[in-house]
């Protein structure tokens, strides 16, 4: 065989052979993406509840002479006078004059500041509403809480409880107004009864100008209540849930004005929205937050007055003192009693509060 033509040979088998080989050889994987792992998911702890609102109670002593005390015992002590003239009777005309310079308080301007806190202490013995403001002050802040009262006289009524506070509040107040309103009846009965017995049909009437003098002088005198009234009521201060003594101080309490037990009467849902009730159950909550002492007296005693009753009670007192001067007999005086002293002073207190 040819030498030349077998080394062709061998050199096209290796040319074809290295194709082949070329061919049959795969390209190199492609590098794989490198995949970070998650950091760990860690778990965030709620921050813990803030620690229980303690309000520290003043002292019996200290609170007598705060002014929600001292309305409250003008409350009691008027609410005293108008049980015994609805219980009792007029005898002489000394006893007439006795009852009417004691019901002379209803014409003092403190008539409506009374109600108020009268109301506003109240508010302070429902259990739940007083919970509902400390535990609003622990998470919110005491002082953000207090400064809400101060500025925003519809707050207190957004509060736990507050709809409950209320329906206590109007339900006393309902049924002191009834008591003002039976009493009025009554004098008026008396004053028909009195002008038909023969020793005083005939009976004229004494000094018009001391009678007027008494009743004029009410509008500008400052009522205290006695010692004992306002340390009874200062004894009781806010109820929460859990008071054991909590009965027992309300007992104790409502005694003050009258009542065995707290006053049962209907309650409409809605009067805590109203002016009276927003100021009665701001004074709660501020009274609940051992914020009425001292240091809020003046605020207190500006926010309690009402316009609108002392104009009320001033029309009530100018038509006593024309009732009074265009008497001849003294059984007239019960009338005027009756008529202007407890009967337009009743239904002032119905427009205002309830």
């Amino acid at each position: 065989m040819n030498t030349k033509l077998l080394r062709r040979s061998s050199q096209a088998f290796l040319l074809a052979s290295g194709l082949v080989l070329a061919a049959c050889t795969t390209a190199p994987p492609e590098p794989q993406p490198v995949v970070t792992a998650p950091a760990p998911v860690q778990e965030t702890m709620p921050p813990p509840p803030p620690p229980p609102l303690y309000i520290p109670a003043r002292p019996v002593d200290e609170r007598m002479g705060e002014p929600l005390i001292r309305a409250a015992g003008n409350h009691a002590v008027l609410m005293g006078h108008i049980h015994k003239t609805t219980n009792g009777s007029i005898n002489t005309p000394e006893h007439m004059n006795q009852t009417m310079d004691g019901l002379s308080q209803v014409f003092s301007p403190g008539i409506g500041p009374a109600f108020i806190g009268y109301g506003a202490l109240i508010g302070a013995q429902n259990s739940q509403f007083a919970e509902g403001v400390i535990e609003t002050a622990r998470y919110q802040g005491l002082d953000t809480v207090v400064y809400q009262l101060y500025v925003d006289p519809d707050y207190a009524a957004s509060l736990p409880g507050a709809e409950l506070a209320s329906g206590e509040i109007q339900n006393a107040w309902a049924s002191d107004v009834a008591s003002i309103g039976r009493s009025a009846a009554r004098m008026k009965e008396q004053s028909y009864s009195l002008q038909k017995q023969s020793k005083w049909k005939k009976l004229r009437t004494d000094s018009r100008a001391e009678r007027l003098e008494a009743v004029s002088r009410a509008q500008s005198v400052r009522f205290n209540p006695p010692t004992e009234t306002t340390r009874q009521i200062a004894q009781t201060g806010t109820i929460r849930e859990g008071d054991l003594d909590g009965p027992q101080k309300r007992q104790s309490f409502w005694q003050v004005f009258g009542h065995a037990s707290p006053p049962q009467t209907e309650t409409f849902s809605n009067q805590y929205k109203r002016g009276m009730h927003r100021k009665a159950l701001t004074l709660s909550a501020l009274e609940i937050l051992g914020a009425t002492g001292s240091d809020s007296s003046e605020w207190i005693e500006n926010y309690m007055t009402s316009p609108r009753l002392t104009q009320c009670v001033n029309t009530a007192r100018l038509n006593t003192e024309q009732c009074i001067a265009a008497g001849h007999f003294k059984y007239e005086d019960a009338f005027c009693i009756a008529e202007h002293e407890l009967k337009e002073i009743s239904d002032c207190l119905a427009q205002s509060t309830l």
